[in-house]
């Protein structure tokens, strides 16, 4: 786990490091690279959250993924844009 560094330019924010740890597995077994990171401060609403950093060429498939697997995501981020849409 990396803390507050992202390798890649998404960001997907989760609730716990287990559901972060699970999503990552997921996302995993469909051959899509993904981090479990410390989100930053700016990323969250209620303090303390983890995130699945990923490369932004993947979104689409993040989300089908994650959304398919039944894995609540509290927001999406890019690093280098506000807030993306849901």
């Amino acid at each position: 786990m990396q803390n507050n560094f992202y390798s890649y330019g998404c960001l997907a924010v989760m609730g716990s490091m287990t559901q972060a740890m699970r999503a990552q597995k997921v996302l995993a077994g469909a051959a899509v690279r993904a981090e479990v990171v410390k989100a930053d401060s700016a990323h969250t609403r209620r303090g303390c959250a983890y995130a699945l950093s990923y490369p932004c060429s993947q979104e689409n498939n993040v989300r089908t993924i994650l959304s398919g697997a039944g894995i609540r995501v509290r927001d999406y981020y890019r690093e280098d844009a506000d807030d993306l849409p849901r």
